[in-house]
């Protein structure tokens, strides 16, 4: 036998049957390969019931192994419970044996196997029980070239291939398999679908699946099979998450709880954290006794807990909690997360490429939530309590956070943190994601060179500050710039650039220091360019103000969700400032002072995209004159679920 290639996936509705029958077609009848399946039964004739075969008209080869001869396609259909005699007998018969696998299968299986076929079900909770698979048998030191993914899309997807990407990103997906509904309904007809049509999108990933699961050379498996067994033969039962895995969870979880409890009855962790602070030289030793008082403690709650991995991963989790951010520590080191939402203590979201998913992380509870915040805004000066219940603060590496706590909060606590990437975007980063084209990328380049006020626009979470520091690295380095910021976030290349940022008042309610102030101010600070991370109040007159009399090419952004919307959002703001003007005065401030808008949208697939460039061009009573320069046509969604469209220029649309 020159190949054994074993299907895994114990969760029904995988599509892992109609995978191996597919393939077993396609191996026989395209490569000419002497195929067999065999499925290792638990008293039921899966691959017989799919192909109408009743387990009791097999026919009986030596040894009682049940088989059956599939005419239209080729291949053996084979049925046994002890899969060893049935690869001795089939040894010399076939080529290739795909191996069709139920219940928790023997390590010697997988040392047998040449490779590992993991078929998902494409949605989140399907696709991340299979990487949940493939990370446990990397683990167990099952080499990652073995491992190999294939993806069945759904009839309503709603997954992208970069989803698919981050999920897997442990494992190589070999294969995205359309959802047809012929496919579906060759089960129990007693044909298969690869066997009909051989030019569908279907078929041409399976045969694409065959040719890599060809690829490399094959195990002596008898050799293999005539080795000892070492240890116990079957697979730990927590490779697959389920019922015993969430017990198992749960358990782990109270001891969780009860040894962060012990271990604040046990130490003063506010005077060890101020030593280690006082003493860095300290740090070390302290933080290395408290882990040490961690194992101590989970010796005495649960002295059978022989796994060693776990247990240190449970003293990892513990001491983050008690002096770090406890469950969001390993989250805010993931470099794939963009923003982390913690809803309650045992609910937090994360984002990745634009979408939300929950995470199995969670706070043993709200007190730990909110020394997390509380650990978060007391070295910046901030503070949060009852009578002020909610603070925006930065994490070190300049990530965003926003904190609200009861009684605002009716559920407890609520802390979301948008990530500050530690890879300095540029332009051409943009082209390379979609975002904007080289076309718009020079057209703004020009802009910014040519001093012409910029005004930036979108809603929450679009990129705007992302465009922000991409747009300002096109400013020349002989030129003295101002950042003004609510929360510091702004990065810029050139080396004369000063910094300013808000600052919220003390526990009096004094020495606020706002956006507004901070603009009036730079201007007598001789700035050639003044860039304001967001206008949203009454500072916005003061920017006008500031664009209007000489510094020019200055930059920010609002949150609106068309360039029309920007200039009323504008038009409100100046009015929050407390001067009375009337409407068409300020309407003529703003087609004086801006002179391009640009809008930027996260669109429903999750990607960022600029929408818009306009400029203003005029005034025609009291309406001002806009023209779009490029604007994004969608044309369509590609099968990853992608919106697919071009930015272009409005005079070649």
């Amino acid at each position: 036998m020159r190949k054994v290639i074993t299907l895994l996936n114990k969760k029904n509705g995988s599509g892992k049957t109609t995978l191996a029958l597919n393939l077993a077609s396609v191996l026989a009848k395209e490569f000419g390969m002497k195929t067999g399946v065999l499925e290792i039964g638990d008293g039921m004739f899966d691959t017989g019931t799919m192909m109408d075969i009743a387990a009791d008209h097999t026919l009986n080869g030596p040894g009682d192994i049940s088989r059956y001869y599939v005419e239209k396609t080729g291949f053996h259909l084979f049925w046994d419970l002890n899969w060893e005699k049935a690869v001795r007998y089939f040894n010399d018969a076939l080529d290739v044996l795909l191996v069709d696998t139920e219940g928790f299968p023997s390590h010697r299986l997988f040392d047998l196997s040449d490779t590992i076929v993991i078929p998902a079900a494409m949605n989140p909770y399907d696709m991340q029980y299979a990487a949940h698979t493939a990370k446990k048998l990397l683990e167990m030191n099952y080499p990652a070239s073995c491992l190999n993914v294939i993806v069945n899309k759904a009839a309503n997807n709603i997954l992208s291939t970069g989803d698919i990407q981050q999920v897997f990103r442990n494992s190589r997906v070999i294969a995205l398999l359309p959802h047809l509904e012929a496919v579906a309904a060759s089960a129990g007809k007693g044909f298969i679908y690869c066997s009909k049509d051989r030019k569908d999108p279907f078929y041409k990933e399976v045969r694409k699946a065959a040719e890599i699961l060809l690829e490399g050379g094959s195990k002596q498996h008898l050799a293999i099979l005539d080795k000892e067994p070492a240890g116990e033969g079957h697979l730990p039962r927590d490779v697959f998450p389920g019922p015993a895995a969430e017990a198992h969870d749960e358990a782990v979880s109270a001891v969780k709880k009860h040894a962060v409890k012990l271990l604040f009855e046990a130490i003063d962790i506010k005077n060890l954290e101020k030593d280690a602070l006082t003493h860095p030289d300290k740090k070390s030793r302290i933080f290395a006794d408290i882990k040490n008082k961690v194992r101590d403690i989970l010796d005495g709650i649960d002295p059978s807990m022989k796994n060693r991995e776990e247990r240190e991963g449970l003293v990892t989790e513990i001491f983050d909690e008690v002096t770090g951010l406890g469950a969001i520590e390993g989250l805010l080191k993931d470099k794939s997360i963009t923003e982390i939402m913690v809803n309650s203590h045992d609910d937090i979201y994360i984002e990745r490429s634009g979408k939300l998913f929950r995470s199995d992380k969670k706070f043993t509870g709200v007190e730990n939530v909110m020394r997390a915040i509380e650990r978060i805004v007391l070295p910046l000066g901030r503070r949060i309590d009852e009578s002020m219940p909610y603070v925006d603060a930065r994490l070190p590496d300049g990530s965003r956070v926003n904190a609200i706590i009861p009684p605002l909060a009716i559920d407890g606590p609520v802390l979301t943190i948008r990530k500050f990437s530690d890879k300095k975007l540029c332009s051409g980063d943009l082209v390379r994601y979609g975002s904007i084209t080289p076309d718009a990328v020079e057209y703004l380049k020009g802009s910014v060179l040519k001093r012409r006020n910029i005004l930036i626009s979108g809603g929450t979470g679009s990129g705007k500050t992302t465009l922000l520091n991409v747009l300002s690295s096109f400013i020349p380095e002989d030129e003295r710039i101002i950042t003004v910021e609510d929360s510091a976030e702004l990065r810029l290349s050139q080396e004369h650039v000063i910094r300013l940022e808000a600052r919220p008042p003390n526990i009096e309610g004094r020495g606020a220091v706002t956006i507004r102030d901070l603009v009036k101010n730079c201007l007598r600070m001789r700035p050639d360019r003044i860039v304001v991370g967001e206008c949203r109040g009454g500072e916005a007159l003061d920017m006008l103000q500031a664009m209007n009399t000489g510094h020019d090419g200055s930059m920010t952004t609002v949150h609106s969700n068309t360039p029309r919307d920007a200039c009323s959002r504008i038009e409100v703001m100046v009015l929050m400032s407390g001067v009375e003007l009337p409407a068409r005065a300020i309407r003529e401030q703003i087609k004086s002072a801006v002179n391009v808008i640009i809008q930027q949208a996260r669109l429903k697939d999750g990607s960022r995209k600029i929408t818009h460039i306009t400029e203003i061009t005029g005034m025609e009573g009291d309406t001002i004159l806009m023209h779009d320069v490029f604007r994004f046509h969608e044309t369509g969604t590609a099968a990853s679920g992608m919106i697919e469209g071009e930015l272009k220029r409005v005079d070649m649309v």
